[in-house]
């Protein structure tokens, strides 16, 4: 945990200035907004985040318009993670022993009543407006799968070149992984860009419950190609593409891209760049590289885990 007081002065800063050049055509101070034509589920996996969990729920309490629900799935933190969650007013606390930020996710978005969730990290910082801009994204019915553009931050320092990278390799990623598939569409999204799904497709794929890692880049392939379920629950679409179905050439299962979206959502979502500031820049974009490069490259869910494990104490 950490690095959320930061970001929530950069979200609340930059959507002030959002609201003020929007003053115009705000509603009244004593008007209520309208609320969105696809409520939206918040969910946020937790563990052990009790430096952070506070400032995002008093955050998420400002949305203009409010989303459905917030939905905090703990995965059996040992700290105050969970008293703070119970005090905190209309949000609902989903305990389990889960320890698997897939697991959380997937648990959190199967209560979820919102026709789009948006699975959240705990210290990022979506818009003050984001309920309205989904339903706005979504109301394409192509459209499957969204994000916000990233501003990584910490302790007053905003990492701008990281923040430009991690924008940038949402398309990098994508043509890395699958050129054809990013001719055609497809983006890789990241956890602290907020991703928002929609929920009627998201439960038919899924996170992959075998990944401790890369379970963001991994939803987007398979929601992508449309990968059953089944699937999702055993091992990551970049080992199941190696294996036995659908086969084209040299035997390796192929799936095809079934017409869906996914889109940017004009604004941008504040995130804690501790690890950034803890690591330093060179090791951050090496510790992607190797992960997202391993998956690429069809490395199992258990080398990715044990990948992960070396680095990663937490789950966000």
């Amino acid at each position: 945990g950490g690095g959320g007081g930061g970001a929530l002065r950069g979200a609340l800063l930059l959507s002030g200035l959002r609201s003020r050049g929007a003053a115009a055509t705000a509603a009244p101070p004593d008007e209520e907004s309208k609320p969105p034509d696809l409520p939206l589920s918040i969910v946020i996996p937790v563990m052990n985040e009790e430096a952070c969990i506070g400032a995002i729920l008093r955050y998420l309490a400002l949305l203009d318009p409010a989303p459905l629900e917030v939905i905090v799935v703990d995965g059996g933190s040992t700290d105050a993670t969970c008293r703070l969650v119970a005090k905190a007013k209309g949000v609902k606390l989903l305990r389990t022993s889960l320890q698997s930020r897939a697991k959380q996710m997937n648990a959190g978005a199967a209560v979820a009543k919102g026709e789009c969730v948006m699975f959240l990290h705990a210290d990022t910082f979506p818009p003050l407006d984001s309920a309205a801009l989904v339903s706005d994204a979504f109301s394409d019915p192509a459209v499957s799968l969204s994000a916000f553009r990233p501003i990584l931050d910490h302790r007053g320092r905003t990492f701008w070149g990281m923040s430009l990278l991690h924008h940038v390799k949402t398309t990098a990623a994508a043509f890395l992984f699958r050129p054809v598939a990013a001719f055609q569409g497809m983006k890789i999204f990241f956890g602290d860009q907020a991703m928002v799904a929609r929920a009627s497709a998201f439960r038919k794929v899924k996170f992959c419950e075998a990944l401790k890692t890369m379970e963001d880049l991994d939803l987007c392939v398979r929601l992508f190609f449309g990968v059953d379920e089944d699937s999702a629950a055993h091992t990551s679409y970049s080992a199941l593409s190696r294996g036995s179905g659908r086969k084209g050439k040299g035997g390796v299962q192929r799936y095809k891209w079934r017409g869906t979206k996914f889109v940017y959502l004009n604004r941008c979502a504040h995130t804690s760049g501790r690890r950034i500031d803890e690591w330093g820049v060179a090791k951050s974009l090496k510790l992607f590289l190797v992960l997202s490069l391993s998956y690429a490259f069809k490395a199992s869910p258990q080398s990715l885990n044990e990948l992960a494990n070396k680095v990663y104490s937490e789950v966000r």
